[in-house]
């Protein structure tokens, strides 16, 4: 049994848990046993009122404006989760339910406890999703992502993780990669990822396809039930905004009353209220699963997003779409580079814009598929006998 740790447990994130069902899904399929770790990667410190307290007031010693201001954002952001609350605990069920179609552990694993898994796994894969980003996961975290826990003599292998940004790690993170030195193989997801652990490492990682992508159109299809199937609907346009930025919202308009479809939003994507959904959309979705996710994009007419997981089932599903630069310096980090590597990849760099400064010009170009239909297939068998070569083929160890 092979243990898989990603963002998988308690994680209310739609590509999260889809990149996680395709990995767990592409190895069954090639007859390799395997689940998910329920790996708690945001368990935080409990921290009593005095200290608390104690802690603002130093903060507020050293900067008040700084403290006053991120006072004033951590209530605006508790009010914007409060107004929706209702809807977002409908759609968080969803997920919860989608979590448990997927092969887990029974047992939640922390820091604390992590080594008890090794009684029941042969070796570990840690990937897909941004397992190794700082800025998501803190040090004692870390260590679980980075398999410190695991003997040498398990097979222990990343595949496409990443790690989300380019620049500004921090420096124990830094010092962790190193350990990637006693992985049997290490895979990432973007061609930038690659190049951050050569540089510091030394290690040559090979680039794999993100696991959304290993499977086919059909395989995700098969996941929507026929009586749920979005296809039959009257044309539309849908839209995923993870970002706030109004230009985008304003771009997808521009192309309704150019093709004359309404638009059907996921709103509210982030899990909190946003001004600039408020009023957006012929047909705003709060209530919404994975599953609908799939759906909606393969029955649309039109995607327009920001978001990187959009891009790729648009891609799989050859809907038209444009995927849109994410502006926003909300707390959000970026996800513009992996989009632009996504692209670049299968000879579509036209079709990311930037709406600030790229008003759309009523033109609704075509797109060729066929660079990605030739490569993908490829790739899929590239990206398995990485997997395969890594786990099954490894001289010696404990499989």
């Amino acid at each position: 049994m092979i243990g898989i740790i990603t963002l998988y447990y308690n994680n209310y994130n739609i590509g999260g848990l889809l990149q996680a069902y395709a990995l767990q899904k592409t190895l069954e399929d090639n007859g390799i046993e395997s689940e998910q770790l329920s790996v708690w990667h945001y368990k935080k410190e409990t921290v009593s009122f005095r200290r608390k307290l104690t802690s603002k007031a130093i903060r507020m010693i050293k900067n008040p404006a700084a403290e006053i201001k991120a006072t004033k954002h951590n209530r605006e952001m508790e009010w914007r989760k409060n107004v929706i609350s209702a809807d977002i605990e409908k759609r968080q069920k969803h997920m919860r339910a989608f979590m448990q179609e997927i092969p887990h552990s029974s047992q939640i694993y922390t820091p604390d406890n992590i080594k008890e898994s090794l009684k029941d796994y042969s070796g570990y894969i840690v990937g897909s999703d941004q397992v190794w980003n700082d800025d998501y996961i803190d040090k004692n975290n870390m260590m679980i992502n980075m398999l410190q826990f695991v003997p040498d003599d398990y097979p222990k292998i990343s595949y496409a993780a990443s790690i989300g940004k380019n620049s500004g790690f921090k420096d124990w993170f830094v010092e962790m990669l190193g350990g990637l030195k006693h992985f049997d193989s290490v895979s990432v997801r973007e061609k930038s990822a690659a190049d951050i652990i050569k540089q510091y490492t030394g290690i040559d990682s090979q680039v794999v396809l993100d696991p959304t992508l290993m499977l086919t159109d059909e395989d995700w299809k098969a996941l929507v039930h026929k009586e749920d199937n979005k296809s039959e609907k009257t044309p539309y346009i849908f839209t995923y905004f993870l970002g706030q930025d109004k230009a985008n919202r304003e771009f997808a308009e521009e192309l309704s009353k150019k093709t004359s479809m309404k638009i059907i939003n996921f709103a509210h994507a982030i899990n909190y209220f946003r001004d600039e959904d408020k009023e957006f959309a012929d047909e705003a979705v709060m209530d919404y699963s994975p599953k609908d996710f799939i759906d909606y994009i393969a029955g649309a007419s039109f995607v327009i997003t920001d978001s990187f997981h959009a891009t790729v089932f648009s891609l799989i599903f050859h809907r038209p779409f444009y995927t849109l630069t994410r502006q926003s310096a909300d707390g959000i980090k970026s996800m513009n580079s992996r989009v632009v590597d996504l692209l670049n990849t299968y000879g579509l760099p036209d079709r990311l814009i930037d709406a600030q400064e790229q008003l759309f010009d009523g033109n609704v170009n075509d797109i060729d598929f066929s660079t990605f239909d030739n490569m993908i297939n490829e790739q899929r068998k590239k990206s398995m006998t990485f997997i395969k070569d890594s786990l099954l083929n490894r001289k010696g160890g404990n499989n």
